[in-house]
């Protein structure tokens, strides 16, 4: 009987090396897994800190274009209102001043503006009170190179 258990433990001896080895080989691969999961979930974050700066980005790249397009209608009033006042010069006011000049008054009485212009709705109200100003018609299509220029 003790020589049968011995052989029978002899026999036992190298399955339960091999089980040994392959709960080693399972832990191996478990921490290998972990260390990927890890990997994995570093770059997710990583790509998470992209997401939000590119969303960043582009709200502050909305708001930009936004006051780009609030500056370009300005700049637009604007050039209207000078071509209006420089076609309304030779005209005189009932008080025999120039237009220009009265408008030039108007705008040393508002200096408190930052860039010593005067607000469209003054310079329309000096402007009508001088009298009316020169009507443009910019749209006669004969000038080949407006075709390139994008319309607001």
């Amino acid at each position: 009987v003790a020589e049968k258990a011995g052989q029978m433990l002899e026999s036992l001896v190298p399955d339960i090396q091999k089980t040994a080895e392959l709960v080693q080989e399972i832990n191996a691969a478990s921490a290998e897994q972990n260390t990927g999961a890890e990997q994995i979930n570093r770059a997710i974050q990583q790509l998470d800190q992209v997401i939000q700066q590119n969303a960043s980005a582009a709200e502050e790249t909305a708001s930009t274009s936004e006051e780009l397009a609030s500056q370009a209608e300005q700049l637009q009033a604007s050039i209207v209102m000078l071509i209006n006042v420089d076609a309304a010069s030779e005209r005189k006011t009932a008080s025999g001043r120039p237009v220009v000049t009265q408008v030039q008054a108007q705008a040393k009485a508002d200096s408190a503006d930052a860039h010593g212009a005067l607000p469209l709705a003054k310079q329309a109200k000096v402007l009508e009170s001088a009298g009316k100003g020169a009507s443009l018609k910019m749209g006669n299509g004969s000038d080949k190179g407006d075709d390139e220029f994008e319309q607001y």
